[in-house]
């Protein structure tokens, strides 16, 4: 017979799983990338701050003008004509351009700027020459003038004015070659308007602009006495032969007319600076005709 086995009341326990009851903690962020982002930007501010340091800050550009005669208030003839030097300068701080035009002309006078010189490139702290031609109409009487304005490229608002003072009234006679006659006179040189000689006496007084060496101990304004025949030989020992660019603008002038010329190397003093002081130089003079002798 069979064996009946007893078996113990009560229900099996259910299998206790293995982990562990714990809270799951919430994700966080990987920050390495932005750490590293944010060491990377440290580095490049310090290094452009470092070079910008090593670099001199750019100058503060400037621009300016300033602008002059060799002489004023020149006597004329009716219907005849007059040369007055502009000196232009550059005052500012780098290469500029000038315009030279008229701004106004009460006189009603022809003016002519020199040609080629309407308008100029001038370096900073350069100063240029230039011949300014004015004539007076048939009917000119008593004082007369005339403003031209030096204008400034870089900046229109920087400009310089002169004032062009004119006399109306009778030459003397003309001159003609083989004449002898006495001038005054102003020699600058035509690439930094330097003065190198003169026998005016409001120049040496006045003019700022001269040729290194050339001081108060070299004034001079006794008249100069020319000698415009063709021949050295035929000259009298008061009048010498003058340089072939200043006998040829006096041959037509006449007594009292003050005109001016630009002469160059070939036809002053030669292009060989070890012949002569002035070797090589163009040259622009001022002169008066005081008197034919």
């Amino acid at each position: 017979m069979a064996r009946r086995v007893k078996r113990k009341k009560g229900n099996p326990k259910a299998a206790i799983p293995t982990y562990r009851e714990e809270g799951v903690k919430a994700a966080r962020p990987d920050t390495r990338p932005a750490l590293i982002a944010l060491l990377l930007v440290i580095l490049l501010i310090g290094s452009a701050l470092y070079f910008t340091s090593m670099v001199e800050e750019a100058p503060v550009v400037e621009y300016g003008v300033d602008a002059k005669l060799l002489t004023n208030n020149h006597d004329t003839e009716p219907g005849r004509d007059t040369d007055f030097v502009l000196v232009v300068e550059n005052t500012g701080s780098i290469t500029d351009t000038f315009d030279i035009g008229v701004k106004s002309n009460d006189g009603g006078f022809v003016i002519t700027i020199e040609e080629g010189y309407e308008s100029i490139i001038l370096a900073k702290n350069k100063v240029k020459p230039i011949i300014i031609n004015v004539k007076t109409s048939a009917s000119a009487t008593g004082l007369l003038y005339a403003h031209l304005e030096v204008k400034s490229h870089g900046d229109i608002s920087q400009s310089s004015d002169v004032r062009l003072n004119v006399t109306t009234k009778e030459f003397g006679n003309q001159v003609i070659e083989g004449d002898l006659i006495s001038v005054h006179y102003a020699g600058i040189l035509a690439r930094n308007a330097n003065l190198f000689d003169s026998s005016m006496e409001y120049v040496w007084d006045n003019y700022e602009y001269r040729k290194p060496g050339i001081a108060d101990s070299n004034k001079h304004t006794a008249t100069l006495g020319a000698c415009l025949k063709i021949s050295a030989q035929d000259c009298p020992q008061s009048h010498q032969q003058m340089i072939a660019g200043f006998t040829e603008k006096t041959k037509t002038m006449y007594e009292g007319q003050t005109l001016s010329v630009r002469i160059p190397a070939n036809e002053a003093y030669g292009s060989d600076p070890s012949q002569h002081d002035l070797g090589g130089e163009d040259l622009i003079f001022e002169i008066i005709v005081v008197s034919i002798d």
